[in-house]
């Protein structure tokens, strides 16, 4: 059976994948899926012949690790997200739940503990609340780590006044509009010939699945 961990992995997958399909009763169904427990959930994906990471039916098409870690997935490309910045050693995301407002993730490209948090995702983290400080205007931001399926991350939380912190789903449109105002634009440098072209990113690989 799933544990927990899966569980909650598989749904956050879901539910990003829902918000593609053009179907009126997302929300609904979004609801449903949420309320489902670790057995619950299994005997769905049995039922609609879903294959996720994380399922014990095996994961993805190309073989991977069927517990594969969340965060890794965003990584490498294999979930969407909504980037707002990057470097060396992590990337800043929106969290698709958020508690408040702009509530951002750092997450280290290698699968470390709190304990081995490369100093650079604090400086991002830091460099995240600065630029949600300037846009925003919350009245202040909590920094925090965390971690799930053993993949240390940073949440980065505004705090408003009279706006308590409740977890919510965000709307797809409040995300891209977020990710616009708060995403680090890449400076663009003059045409030198000595430069190398960059390789254009890989398409991101859709998780299929149908819903009843």
């Amino acid at each position: 059976m799933l544990t927990k961990e899966q569980a909650e992995g598989i749904k956050k997958q879901l539910f990003l994948q829902i918000e593609k399909l053009p179907n009126e009763n997302k929300e609904q169904i979004k609801k449903q899926i949420s309320q489902l427990n670790e057995e619950e959930l299994e005997e769905f994906l049995k039922e609609n012949k879903i294959q996720m990471q994380g399922s014990p039916e095996g994961g993805s098409p190309q073989g991977e690790d069927p517990n594969a870690c969340l965060f890794c997935s965003i990584i490498e490309n294999k979930i969407p997200c909504h980037k707002i910045a990057e470097n060396k050693k992590s990337i800043a995301i929106l969290e698709i739940n958020p508690l408040t407002k702009g509530h951002s993730i750092i997450i280290p490209l290698k699968h470390e503990t709190i304990e081995k948090l490369p100093k650079l995702s604090m400086s991002l983290a830091q460099k995240i609340a600065k630029k949600i400080k300037t846009k925003l205007k919350p009245e202040d931001i909590k920094i925090e780590t965390s971690s799930f399926q053993g993949h240390a991350i940073i949440n980065v939380i505004p705090l408003y006044k009279d706006e308590p912190p409740k977890k919510t789903k965000a709307d797809e449109k409040e995300l891209e509009k977020l990710q616009s105002i708060l995403e680090t634009k890449k400076r663009t440098s003059r045409t030198d010939s000595t430069i190398k072209k960059t390789k254009p990113l890989k398409n991101l690989k859709e998780l299929s699945f149908r819903i009843p």
